[in-house]
């Protein structure tokens, strides 16, 4: 009787353990990004706010240009798919400043990202990603990421709008000082910690926001 009860306490045990192992691997499925052969990881939407950051409008991203640009703010607790790749690599000292500007590029968008694999001693040099962001509205903006060994980073998002350059001056970053022009046709506005590139394109204008995260 008591070999029987021990047998059955063992089963139990067994299946226990098995219903533990594939629920965490049905986690981590759901969690992590899908990294292809390419490189490339689609990234699920995320719709987070970090700690300590005032809500935003409705739709409002890091490169939305009806807003003032926003700076990245301190890191998100969830873990990004960015991060964990950068993780699986071997990039360990700056990890925590990939999660808070990932997870800030990615905000309220379906995003795929290309990393640039380090080559060699992944966690003494450069650590450098470019996404595609795509809003809720369909509209689509570039951004790109670099982090080097002990936290700095810096990142630029990239966006045509269709109006003039001068246009978006006077009305969108009306509250921003004009800075310089570059050299003929690029003006710089600053906006703080992010500072606000103008170019024009066309009939319209190619709004470029970067700051180096330190």
């Amino acid at each position: 009787m008591d070999n029987e009860k021990h047998t059955i306490l063992n089963t139990r045990r067994y299946l226990f353990i098995i219903m533990s192992i594939l629920i965490c691997a049905g986690i981590s499925i759901s969690v992590v990004g899908l990294l292809r052969p390419d490189g490339i990881i689609k990234l699920a939407s995320t719709t987070s706010q970090e700690p300590n950051r005032p809500s935003s409008p409705a739709g409002a991203t890091p490169t939305d240009v009806n807003q003032k640009p926003a700076a990245a703010q301190p890191v998100n607790p969830s873990v990004s798919a960015v991060t964990q790749e950068a993780v699986k690599m071997g990039v360990l000292s700056c990890v925590s400043r990939i999660n808070q500007v990932a997870t800030f590029l990615t905000a309220n968008a379906q995003s795929g990202v290309y990393i640039f694999p380090p080559q060699k001693q992944p966690d003494q040099h450069i650590f450098s990603t470019s996404f595609e962001n795509i809003r809720p509205d369909s509209s689509t903006f570039y951004a790109s990421a670099s982090f080097f060994p002990n936290q700095d980073a810096v990142y630029d998002t990239v966006e045509y709008v269709n109006k003039g350059c001068d246009e978006l001056e006077k009305t969108v970053f009306k509250n921003l000082k004009r800075v310089c022009v570059l050299k003929k046709n690029i003006v710089m506005l600053d906006g703080g910690a992010v500072k606000v590139f103008l170019m024009p394109a066309g009939g319209g204008c190619v709004v470029i926001k970067k700051e180096v995260v330190q």
